[in-house]
């Protein structure tokens, strides 16, 4: 272990000397620098944060597997040209140790830049959080959307069978049925029973989407269970500050521990009425009413000086996205949304107006999910206001689910960077391996072809397939096999891209870090560092000349 832990300290200070690490260094440090400065999303500030982390994730791993693949290749390559091995032969050190040490010392340098880069890039992040938000939904949207740390349940999806089978029984009585398995019968070559099962398809398929659309006075009705959501009703006291109940609006002071349970546009309860956070700053907020809640005789007495009890439920998310073929000239599409707790039967509802084919957020009390985490929600699509038309509207199952926080951003985010950490653990391992038998600009070329195959894994795997009914040339079955070798062999790197979690608030799942752990590492890491030191303890150093 002392001789591992010896070749080990030496490459990391080895490495720590390289020109071409200490450039790539400095390009990291400059990008990571210019990207708060320079990129604005959509301009709003949970747009800007957003960019940040998705290209500050980005180039983080993008430098730093440069720095990766150049330095493994190097410390091991540049030690057999340069005949600096046959001291390490010389000495009382099995070359799996010296292999061993070498990957060692690449992937302590990796975790120190990336720690670095990390700090760096959080830095930034908590900055940007510090400025002013555009309007409160957009600080609701930082604080609820981007900096927490979420899970999502999809609806249980739609059950078409009957409508199948009745749309089939249809066809048959009218005679069609024959015409429609013959046409399939063509493409599936003659097989009668692949016939039937793709005409099957293409129904179910029809069916499904019919489903998912609806026409103006009709809704939707999508059931969700498992979600389990973290955190206990707050309760305390507050000190009303300003009457509008004309406008069904209060504002009141509270203690920081009421307020920092407090989301916009999330549930708060006052004196037992429930309400709307649409103000959240420094020691006070302000809560609408629904105007029949307004005028009841618990509110109206309300005045300056008031002390009202505070309940802070916590919170769920709806995301959704509708779409239509005819919208209104301002482009909004109403519709009223119906929330049940099917247990106990507490009931929310709320008439929105959202921009179509744009996703947006609902936020919910928890107390709409039932002990066992159900929760019912319908959507009823309504005419325009301005004009009593209407449009039809279509939602697909994917387009709509319940998020709810698990955690906080700092975990999610140290889990985030274990992702990249993955990543330049495979690539250090693969440039100690080829750094064993080929020259320096070879052994890069082959690292950074395995990158790009790695990331590419998917859409490779997705071009190259083949479809049964349809003439394939013998170039692409060769390059369907050929993927499959790939596939096997090489992790998918597009898969420790840590972007998408990020930029969503979206939970990095211990056990979904764990199986990338053992794909990229325990697997295939392992393989090619056990590659590496075969290779290199069957290598003839120097030849013996007579």
């Amino acid at each position: 272990m002392r001789r591992i832990w010896a070749v080990t300290r030496q490459t990391f200070a080895q490495c720590l000397r390289m020109k071409v690490a200490a450039a790539f260094i400095i390009l990291l440090g400059v990008t990571l620098a210019i990207l708060p400065v320079t990129m604005k999303g959509d301009g709003t500030l949970a747009g800007r944060i957003r960019t940040l982390l998705s290209y500050g994730c980005g180039m983080t791993a993008l430098w730093l597997s440069a720095v990766t693949i150049f330095t493994s290749i190097a410390v091991v390559a540049s030690d057999i040209s340069g005949k600096q091995v046959f001291l390490v032969a010389a000495k009382p050190l099995a070359r799996w140790q010296y292999v061993l040490g070498r990957w060692l010392g690449i992937v302590m340098l990796d975790a120190m830049l990336l720690v670095c880069a990390a700090v760096t890039l959080y830095a930034f992040a908590q900055y940007l959080r510090g400025q002013p938000a555009l309007n409160p939904s957009d600080r609701r949207a930082v604080e609820t959307e981007v900096f927490a740390s979420r899970r999502r349940v999809s609806p249980d999806p739609p059950d078409v069978r009957q409508r199948v089978e009745q749309r089939i029984a249809r066809l048959k009585e009218e005679g069609r049925y024959a015409d429609a398995l013959e046409a399939y019968r063509l493409r599936a070559k003659g097989d009668a029973s692949l016939a039937e099962q793709l005409l099957t398809e293409q129904i179910q398929g029809d069916e499904t989407t019919a489903v998912q659309s609806v026409g103006v006075g009709e809704g939707f009705l999508w059931r969700f269970k498992d979600i389990h959501v973290v955190g206990e009703e707050i309760a305390g006291r507050g000190k009303v500050t300003a009457v509008n109940l004309q406008a069904g609006a209060l504002r009141i002071q509270a203690d920081p521990r009421l307020l920092g349970g407090m989301v916009y546009s999330g549930p708060i309860r006052v004196e037992g009425i429930d309400g709307q956070v649409i103000r959240l700053e420094g020691d006070f907020f302000e809560v609408q009413f629904r105007p029949e809640d307004a005028q009841r005789s618990t509110l109206t007495v309300l005045k300056p000086g008031s002390e009202v009890a505070l309940e802070v439920d916590p919170t769920i998310q709806v995301s959704f996205k509708a779409n239509a073929a005819y919208v209104s000239a301002e482009r909004m599409l109403p519709a009223l949304w119906q929330v049940l707790n099917p247990s106990t039967g507490f009931f929310y509802q709320e008439f929105r107006r959202d921009l179509y084919n744009t996703v947006h957020t609902l936020t919910l009390s928890a107390r709409t999910v039932d002990t066992q985490g159900r929760t019912e929600i319908r959507y009823i699509n309504l005419p325009f206001t301005s004009t009593g038309q209407g449009a039809s509207v279509t939602i697909l199952n994917s387009d709509v689910g319940v998020l709810y926080r698990v955690g906080g951003f700092e975990g999610n985010f140290i889990r985030a960077m274990a992702l990249i950490f993955l990543q330049l653990m495979f690539l250090a391992a693969g440039g100690v391996c080829v750094g064993t038998f080929l020259s320096f600009p070879v052994a890069c070329l082959v690292v950074f072809a395995v990158l790009l195959l790695s990331v590419g894994k998917e859409f490779l795997a997705t071009a190259t397939a083949i479809n049964p009914l349809i003439a394939t040339p013998v170039s692409q079955y060769i390059g369907h096999d050929a993927m499959k070798v790939i596939q096997v062999l090489l992790p998918d790197l597009s898969h420790t891209n840590p972007s998408g979690f990020l930029v969503d608030g979206m939970l990095v799942e211990w056990s979904y870090l764990g199986r990338e752990a053992a794909s990229t590492i325990g697997l295939r890491g392992v393989l090619v560092l056990a590659l590496a030191c075969l290779i290199f303890s069957k290598r003839e150093l120097a030849r013996v000349q007579v």
